[in-house]
């Protein structure tokens, strides 16, 4: 098959042949049908955490091309799904409960570590049958690889606790960033700003749900103006962008005694000032993993007309498209959410 593979910091992906995965038992082989291209990739391959040599990509969708043997659940060759994005056993106390995001053996394929298994930047993926999820008919395979980030911002969202009426800054504007904007405007914050540099992405934040967008491309005072908007410091602050400096200000933006979420994953050392945490008081949260129900959630509230994130997706790109897409997100102008099609 073809896959597009990263050969290490500052190179970008190159498409090659390389062998066709093997179900084991409990697994499945899919058909890609849309992969999305997650900002966690383009840091963890700018960074040096990504493997060399391996296939990134974790945000997918498409068709069973395969069993193995024991498949765990009622599935077969032909069905359209989406992938949690892991690697659970399926037989573990946890996975017993469906909780197999707490998997005693976990993994999570996309190459985003050493020992961590390929990903879906390839015609076909090797997964594990439990952690699949059936795509209704009526949903585009294209819009269901979104729903790997709308789950994301789904954590970020449940992680805060907000509380109806409470006043929200989303740090960023990027598909995290905006899918959180949605959830929050969807579980009842009264205000939302979101705060982002790229003109096209203020835009969309506006259409996901935010009542005020600040652009910060300048020398913008971001506390001053988001208190200026909202009338007080924020309740929470969720912070959707994962470079130095940033956990910081969300700490010294959020109203005394707040919630700040570190939503953005920052692959680089970071450093934070405790006396002005320890002045604020703030409860300070680092999510990891969603949960396959949130998942599942997001499913069926795109099949029901709940939410819509087709704002979101920007561009569609081939296999041979992928490393100039890949690349050019490193200094986005009008993409958002760009989803591969194999």
């Amino acid at each position: 098959m073809r896959a597009a593979i990263f050969d290490g910091p500052g190179k970008p992906l190159r498409l090659d042949e390389v062998p066709d995965p093997v179900a084991e038992p409990g697994e499945a082989i899919l058909r890609v049908r849309a992969c999305g291209i997650c900002g966690s990739d383009i840091h963890a391959t700018a960074e040096g955490v990504a493997r060399v040599g391996g296939v990134l990509g974790h945000e997918v969708a498409g068709t069973i091309e395969s069993l193995g043997p024991n498949p765990m659940g009622d599935w077969n060759v032909g069905d359209r799904v989406f992938v949690v994005s892991q690697f659970s056993c399926g037989t573990c106390g946890w996975c017993l409960v469906d909780q197999a995001h707490k998997c005693e053996s976990i993994k999570f394929f996309g190459a985003l570590g050493p020992g961590e298994p390929d990903g879906a930047y390839a015609e076909l993926l090797r997964v594990r049958t439990n952690d699949l999820l059936r795509v209704p008919d009526g949903i585009d395979l294209g819009l269901a690889a979104m729903v790997e980030p709308l789950a994301t911002g789904l954590m970020l969202i449940r992680e805060a606790e907000l509380s109806i009426g409470d006043r929200v800054v989303v740090m960023g504007g990027g598909p995290i960033g905006l899918a959180t904007v949605l959830w929050a405007r969807f579980f009842g914050a009264r205000r939302i700003v979101m705060t982002e540099m790229v003109p096209h992405r203020l835009e969309l934040g506006t259409a996901m749900g935010a009542t005020d967008v600040v652009d910060i491309s300048g020398d913008t005072d971001v506390k001053t103006e988001v208190e200026a908007l909202l009338g007080q410091a924020p309740d929470a602050v969720i912070e959707c962008v994962g470079r130095p400096g940033i956990l910081s200000q969300a700490i010294d933006m959020v109203r005394h005694g707040g919630m700040v979420i570190a939503g953005g994953v920052c692959m680089q050392p970071d450093t934070l000032s405790h006396l002005d945490a320890y002045f604020k008081e703030p409860t300070v949260r680092f999510p990891a993993t969603y949960t396959k129900a949130e998942n599942q959630f997001v499913i069926e509230m795109i099949a029901a007309g709940r939410i819509d994130p087709t704002p979101m997706l920007s561009h569609r790109v081939t296999l041979d498209e992928l490393p100039d897409a890949f690349e050019a997100l490193r200094t986005p102008t009008d993409q958002c959410k760009v989803i591969v099609t194999p």
